[in-house]
């Protein structure tokens, strides 16, 4: 909706999907654990520029744990290197959405804008890299657009929970309220 586009932060961060990306630490919480022993959640507001393949908005570890297009259209959870296609979002270029994936247990679930586009079991059970990236793959794939307000849960949000994140708008005031609280943004 019009009303959340204004609430994303003038800070964005611009990409320019050749070189551009952040590096950083994958949170103790994730680092060097198997997929199966911890539950979690990513959170972005993303607006794509042009789409491709595998240009991950955030990516835990290398390709263990991201949000990224599957294909020339379409965004979606990759796991240990593998797209879960039975939830896809075809984002408009130049448009604000707000992606969040959620893993509890096996059970891996992607929302766009608040609302769940399905859940999908993937058994994988990668050791998450000591490396995570927004904007890139961790690898030779980067995101051309914007990403704002990144937030790494440690822990599963509900449904009810990703879309107040989603309704605040901003993962600074918002999620703080939530418990427990992020572990990184």
């Amino acid at each position: 909706s019009n009303e959340n586009q204004n609430k994303v932060s003038n800070y964005s961060m611009d990409f320019n999907g050749t070189s551009d990306n952040i590096i950083f630490d994958t949170p103790p919480e994730f680092s060097g654990k198997s997929l199966n022993d911890f539950d979690c959640t990513l959170s972005a507001w993303a607006n794509f520029e042009s789409i491709d393949s595998f240009e991950a908005i955030i990516c835990l570890g290398v390709f263990d744990f991201e949000i990224a297009p599957l294909n020339n259209s379409q965004v979606g959870i990759y796991v240990n290197d593998a797209g879960l296609t039975n939830m896809l979002y075809t984002p408009v270029m130049g448009v604000w959405n707000h992606y969040v994936a959620t893993k509890s247990g096996n059970t891996y679930t992607f929302y766009v804008n608040g609302v769940s586009l399905g859940s999908q079991v993937d058994a994988d059970n990668a050791t998450v890299g000591a490396t995570s990236t927004i904007g890139n793959n961790n690898n030779t794939s980067y995101f051309n657009g914007k990403i704002d307000q990144v937030t790494v849960f440690d822990y599963a949000l509900s449904s009810s929970q990703v879309s107040t994140l989603y309704g605040g708008g901003t993962a600074i005031t918002n999620p703080m309220s939530l418990s427990p609280k992020p572990i990184s943004y």
